[in-house]
């Protein structure tokens, strides 16, 4: 995908907010929806399902695009013309879901996208900016699909349907066995099968989830240590205090100070 040439028409980063503004819609481009945080319900022609953190979901020019979200939802919006390179990798771009494995990359993007829009305000700058992230974005379904050429293997829905739970229940208690019971299978298989699907233990991965929309918050707002910690799930600023800096080698303030926009 690396030779693919794409044109960007619009990016937009939104919320947190209630939900998406319209719910169904049809554009003359390609559309890509990633949601950073929350999750959606979505309908592209015969394709349905529900996304969230993960998920890149493509829906092509001409056809109804349908969304729901369920609660709060944080997200990024691409419009785009993609034409094949020399090698033909966009000669075909996937309509639907995609989920993508490598969480950290994707997060990581997404907290670039986010610092450029309040950078930029939307302008020219951000279109520029917006297609190699984009294009950053494309060569992670590639992989994603290379991948699933060698291991043939699908999507754990059960796993998908965890994942959303941690998702919608970032700022209450994330129980374990709550989980596993509403699902219908044990603590212990939810855990191996989880990790299969993700790399990582449901707890790893609601952590790495908290402690994303903490640097978010930490970055973006002047919200009080308190405050990020009730948002992310956390008891008091002192519990979130000594997990973010044995994460990450700092104190939250210390990287407020490093990165706040």
């Amino acid at each position: 995908m690396g030779s693919a040439m794409l044109d960007v028409k619009t990016y937009t980063c939104a919320g947190p907010q209630p939900g998406f503004i319209k719910g169904d819609e049809t554009h003359i481009n390609y559309v890509l929806i990633g949601a950073e945080t929350g999750a959606f319900d979505y309908g592209i022609g015969p394709f349905h399902g529900r996304a969230s953190f993960g998920d890149l979901v493509f829906c092509p020019p001409g056809t109804v695009f349908r969304r729901q979200s369920l609660g709060d939802i944080s997200f990024h919006v691409f419009q785009f013309t993609a034409l094949s390179g020399a090698d033909g990798a966009l000669s075909e771009l996937p309509v639907g879901n995609v989920s993508i494995g490598d969480v950290n990359r994707l997060s990581s993007t997404y907290s670039y996208l986010r610092k450029s829009w309040v950078a930029y305000g939307g302008g020219s700058g951000m279109i520029h900016y917006a297609s190699h992230m984009l294009l950053d974005l494309l060569y992670l379904c590639e992989e994603e699909r290379k991948q699933a050429l060698h291991r043939k293997k699908t999507t754990d829905p059960l796993m998908k349907q965890a994942a959303s739970y941690i998702h919608r229940q970032l700022a209450g208690e994330i129980r374990m066995q709550h989980i596993a019971g509403c699902l219908g299978i044990k603590p212990s298989e939810l855990t191996r099968r989880f990790r299969l699907a993700y790399g990582c233990t449901p707890v790893e991965y609601a952590t790495r989830l908290r402690l994303e929309e903490a640097k978010r918050l930490l970055r973006e707002t002047n919200d009080t240590l308190e405050a990020i910690a009730s948002r992310c799930g956390y008891e008091n600023g002192s519990y979130l205090c000594r997990v973010f800096r044995a994460k990450f080698g700092m104190t939250p303030s210390a990287f407020r100070h490093d990165h706040q926009i």
